[in-house]
């Protein structure tokens, strides 16, 4: 008898010892779950955490001054860093000042085309940049080019003094360069290109080498 109620005894412990280890096993289970809903795995954090493309092309654009609206266009004076570029066409990067961009695109409404925001391809781009007695200390035509954050016209500019300077764009329509527009009754758009360059000014734009990192 004794003996049946050891065995019996025993019987139930190991019963136990099951279900706590169960238990216990079942709230890990839970636990791991519910972390795994809170921090999802480090390759998908990092891929929902990353940045959309051209929301940061990994380095930071100055502005020459505000955004200029001018006929049918948007067109924005930034720079930053000299960059290499291919084919090299331009001042090499270590012999040059900074690179600089005219970002140029269609507003809304404009009649030719485009939808808004859209990059204006086949434009003529020439730039200047005259200090504040008029003295013009640099001139010439960017070109046109790819970067991460998309296409814009731009060159990498020679060696330049600190100074106040004015800078000017002058915008050529794409009709110098053979673009055409559709113009029949189904298919055509309702604008023109423009006859004369178009302009766009920055004016007191204040560059001092010794302020960037570059």
């Amino acid at each position: 008898m004794k003996r049946s109620l050891a065995r019996i005894g025993a019987a139930a412990a190991a019963i136990a010892l099951a279900g706590t280890l169960a238990a216990c096993s079942s709230n890990s289970n839970n636990s791991n779950n519910s972390n795994n809903g809170a921090n999802p795995p480090a390759s998908q954090s990092a891929a929902d955490d990353g940045a959309k493309p051209g929301e940061d092309a990994g380095f930071e654009e100055l502005p020459l001054g505000d955004d200029v609206f001018v006929g049918p266009l948007k067109v924005g004076g930034v720079y930053f860093q000299p960059v290499d570029m291919e084919p090299a066409v331009s001042t090499p990067a270590k012999d040059s000042s900074m690179h600089m961009e005219a970002d140029i695109s269609a507003v809304a409404d404009n009649d030719l085309g485009y939808g808004a925001g859209d990059f204006i391809p086949a434009l003529t781009v020439d730039y200047q940049i005259a200090d504040k007695s008029g003295t013009v200390v640099q001139e010439g035509t960017f070109m046109p080019m790819n970067a991460s954050d998309g296409p814009h016209y731009g060159i990498n500019l020679p060696k330049l003094e600190a100074g106040t300077y004015d800078v000017t764009f002058t915008i050529k329509s794409p009709e110098t360069n053979g673009w055409l527009l559709h113009t029949d009754e189904k298919t055509g758009v309702k604008g023109r290109f423009w006859q004369e360059p178009l302009k766009a000014e920055f004016k007191d734009w204040q560059w001092d080498p010794t302020s960037v990192d570059w």
